[in-house]
């Protein structure tokens, strides 16, 4: 395991562990509507085609419980599982780093042939060091047959203060955002929201 990738994981493990108001908040379960209007899907469909979803950078699960509630086939991954709420350990989870090659990660028994329909990913690319945020999301992409969707904060953490710490390592406005994510994938939506911007992505064939 590499240095950043232990270190990161450790931070994680203590956020979880000791600032137990971290997982009051999901913008994961927030999103869920904000995630149907983009992708054009309606709950009557999902009900009855079950799209498979990653909910990368999972967190507490509970925006993959909101998933599955509507019923999305969902999967887990994070850093660690140490935030999983409760209700939410029931769902397939992986470790997983998401600047890894996701497919060949999620291939074996959890995601059949390695991808999924949807990739989900809320308040997830602001913890990424700069350096790889670009990366995790051309490994969200090509790990989506359909899509991505992102919700990304534009303003620091205020959790961090409490570990002494600052969470959000990528802190940048909407337009950078928007343009670093149109140049590898389609973006279909974006819409900024002040305090975060939400894109919905179609990887390029």
């Amino acid at each position: 395991m590499s240095t950043l990738l232990a270190r990161e994981r450790a931070l994680y493990e203590t956020v979880f562990t000791s600032l137990d108001h971290y997982v009051d908040k999901s913008f994961g379960e927030l999103h869920l509507g904000m995630f149907l209007e983009m992708t054009g899907l309606d709950r009557a469909t999902v009900a009855e085609t079950h799209p498979v979803v990653l909910d990368a950078g999972c967190g507490s699960g509970k925006g993959a419980l909101a998933l599955d509630a509507v019923g999305f086939d969902v999967r887990m991954c994070d850093l660690t599982p140490a935030g999983i709420v409760p209700a939410a350990r029931h769902l397939p989870f992986r470790e997983a780093s998401l600047w890894d090659d996701l497919r060949q990660q999620h291939a074996a028994g959890f995601v059949a042939g390695g991808r999924v329909d949807y990739v989900y990913c809320c308040d997830v690319l602001e913890h990424i060091p700069t350096a790889f945020t670009m990366l995790v999301i051309a490994r969200l992409l090509e790990i989506a047959r359909t899509g991505v969707f992102l919700s990304i904060a534009l303003r620091p953490d205020e959790a961090g203060v409490w570990i002494g710490e600052s969470l959000h390592k990528t802190v940048e406005p909407f337009v950078w955002w928007r343009d670093a994510i149109a140049s590898l994938g389609t973006v279909r939506e974006a819409r900024d929201l002040i305090a975060c911007g939400v894109f919905f992505v179609e990887p390029r064939c």
